[in-house]
């Protein structure tokens, strides 16, 4: 018996032991850009946004991460990638040979990670490598990672000298499941590989890779001027497993809008283009509800590299768009001889302040609060406490007793506690004015033999002292004087 109820006190002790062990991690809050680069010093962290970011003049490197991001539904804008990830990781052809391959994307690569309800405004990653690259608006290589809710406005570039090499609106190579999310992409490839003949991939989702894909809204604009072998597809360019370990087996209820505009200068020529996938080595058991208003654009001109700006040497014209209330702020920059027009330099939705305005006034028992008002919509911007009323606890006079001559004059002085008092004010007054007077600063002149007191109370009124004053004539003062 003793035995047995030893062993249950011994379990009480290790049980909450157990759980702290087994606690969720803290969640590290991010509201500027400076907390976002925090990132890769715990990349296996737990993080939340909790402000719009504004990544404008910063050349972003991208992350390996391996944790939790969620977005909150706040976005990171003016995100500018023009350099690939330090981390490579092997990538596996359609006949699963492989190439040391580098990435890019707001994330280089994400391991087991999850990323929700994040959007990314005004994205731009150019890349060019003579290394194997895939870039992706999200990520350039996904294992088991988990992106959803998310919307992903970006202008993806990549100019690739090597053979191994793709892009994906929201995520390059890899596995991993992709839901709900919205994106609006401009892909743009272009193979600077005489040589050898490329395996090029892009997709409005994936490039390369298989991965559950549901519920997503889907628009892309890709141009793709490839010399070895064309794999584009809406949702993934080449949909197979690439020699990783995955359960996917899912792509459903998709809507897909765009066109992938190529050409494949190549004689050994394949040219694999689709609505959904571009190729597919296996199929996802669930494949329904998908639609789309894709089109399929191939163009037998190889002489001329494929891109949304028709003209070599475009002349800008730039339509800035203030913020309102609940709308974005951003540039529109139109060529003015071919009319290709882009967005960029977005700012965030803001409001019009007022002053501070009172709601509930303090007292000495109770705080008040204040706010700001936008003067445009009428929308509380933001509202803040007032302290408390703080009284006054004391008042002391520099003298208290003091016999005057009539003419003299007294300067007194009056010390209000506490220093933080909220009225540190002091009224004076007299009873006897016709015998000493007082004016406002506690200066006293003997008017008239007799005796008054001059008082000093706190604008508060919560303390006061006080001082007599004998005023006598001058010839008796000076009698007295020369008696002592």
């Amino acid at each position: 018996m003793k035995k047995a109820l030893s062993f249950i006190f011994a379990l009480l002790i290790l049980i909450p032991n157990c759980a702290a062990a087994y606690a969720a991690p803290a969640t590290t809050a991010i509201r500027d850009a400076e907390g976002l680069l925090a990132i890769r010093e715990v990349p296996s962290g737990s993080y939340t946004l909790e402000a719009d970011i504004d990544l404008g003049g910063l050349d972003w490197k991208p992350i390996a991460f391996s944790g939790r991001l969620d977005g909150k539904g706040h976005t990171i804008y003016n995100l500018t990638v023009t350099s690939c990830g330090e981390e490579a990781r092997t990538t596996l052809d359609g006949n699963l040979k492989p190439y040391d391959t580098v990435f890019a994307g707001l994330f280089s690569v994400l391991e087991g990670a999850e990323v929700k309800d994040l959007h990314l405004k005004g994205e731009r990653i150019l890349i060019e490598s003579s290394e194997h690259c895939y870039a992706g608006g999200i990520a350039g290589y996904i294992d088991g990672a988990s992106i959803s809710g998310c919307y992903v406005d970006a202008r993806i570039c990549l100019i690739n000298h090597a053979v191994m090499t793709g892009i994906g609106g929201i995520a390059g190579f890899g596995c991993g499941k992709v839901s709900n999310c919205v994106t609006d992409t401009e892909l743009i490839f272009e193979d600077r590989n005489a040589e050898s003949r490329c395996e090029q991939f892009m997709g409005g989702v994936l490039a390369c890779g298989a991965a559950d894909i549901d519920g997503n809204d889907i628009t892309v604009r890709g141009y793709d001027s490839c010399l070895g072998y064309v794999h584009d597809g809406g949702l993934v360019g080449l949909y197979y497993a690439c020699g990783m370990k995955t359960d996917a087996n899912s792509v459903c209820d998709n809507i897909i809008n765009g066109f992938i505009s190529f050409f494949e200068n190549n004689p050994d020529r394949r040219a694999y283009c689709g609505p959904a996938f571009g190729e597919h080595l296996q199929m996802p058991y669930y494949f329904h509800g998908n639609t789309d208003n894709f089109e399929r654009r191939e163009t037998w001109d190889y002489d001329t590299v494929l891109s949304p700006e028709k003209c070599t040497e475009p002349d800008y014209e730039d339509e800035v768009t203030l913020p309102g209330c609940d709308s974005w702020g951003f540039t529109k920059r139109t060529c003015k001889g071919c009319g290709y027009s882009t967005v960029e330099n977005y700012t965030s939705p803001r409001h019009t302040p007022s002053e501070w305005e009172t709601v509930k006034k303090p007292t000495y028992e109770k705080a008040g609060s204040e706010h700001l008002m936008c003067t445009v919509c009428g929308k509380e911007i933001e509202k803040r406490s007032i302290p408390a009323l703080v009284a006054s606890q004391s008042c002391s006079l520099s003298q208290h007793s003091v016999l005057l001559s009539t003419g003299d004059t007294l300067e007194l002085k009056a010390e209000v506690l506490p220093d933080d008092a909220t009225d540190c004010s002091v009224t004076w007054t007299s009873s006897d004015s016709s015998v000493a007077a007082v004016d406002e600063n506690g200066s006293v002149t003997a008017v008239g033999k007799g005796h008054a007191v001059i008082t000093a109370e706190t604008g508060d009124g919560f303390a006061s002292d006080s001082c007599e004053i004998t005023v006598r004539a001058r010839l008796f003062r000076r009698l007295l004087s020369l008696l002592n």
